[in-house]
């Protein structure tokens, strides 16, 4: 029995069939959804930890909405925004939006962060407040969100790329 390239997959060696045509790019990559089903996600600890408390003592806990929570909940709403947009919309060179997600976690670190440090800074009290799960939570969602929507960002420019070369 000879095999030919042209035979079917049944009568082939192993099944092995070369590719015959070029694989062209789909709008949206494998690796694309998770990312930025991560991100909203991401966003959405942003937005519970912002309304979460962000000190604790032992007499008193102070919500999120007291400290800078209502930056980080607006920024994470922008952030939302902008990746829902990206959702909802092909790949294109023209789209701009794709580095909203990662600057919106710097931000919210950023703020994070500064009031994370503020807040360990009036600790050394002998009753002095600690960090709430609140900030913890909107800590780890930025971390999260700047990793998810950066690699979100590096798959659109990849896209773009691909799509304006062919």
């Amino acid at each position: 029995m000879t095999f030919t390239p042209n035979q079917p997959d049944h009568q082939r060696a192993f099944g092995f069939q070369p590719p015959t045509t070029r694989a062209i790019p789909s709008l949206m990559p494998d690796r694309f959804g998770p990312n930025l089903v991560g991100s909203l996600w991401a966003c959405a600890g942003i937005v519970a930890g912002s309304l979460g408390p962000w000190t604790s003592s032992s007499t008193l806990d102070h919500s999120g909405m007291d400290e800078c929570g209502a930056i980080t909940l607006v920024l994470a709403m922008c952030a939302v925004t902008a990746l829902i947009a990206i959702m909802v919309r092909d790949v294109t060179p023209e789209m701009k939006n794709h580095c909203t997600g990662p600057l919106v976690g710097i931000a919210v670190l950023i703020v994070a962060v500064g009031n994370a440090a503020a807040i360990v800074g009036r600790s050394t009290e002998v009753a002095g407040p600690s960090i709430g799960w609140g900030l913890w939570a909107v800590i780890a969602s930025a971390v999260i969100l700047c990793v998810t929507s950066s690699t979100v960002a590096h798959l659109i420019r990849f896209q773009a790329a691909m799509i304006t070369r062919s």
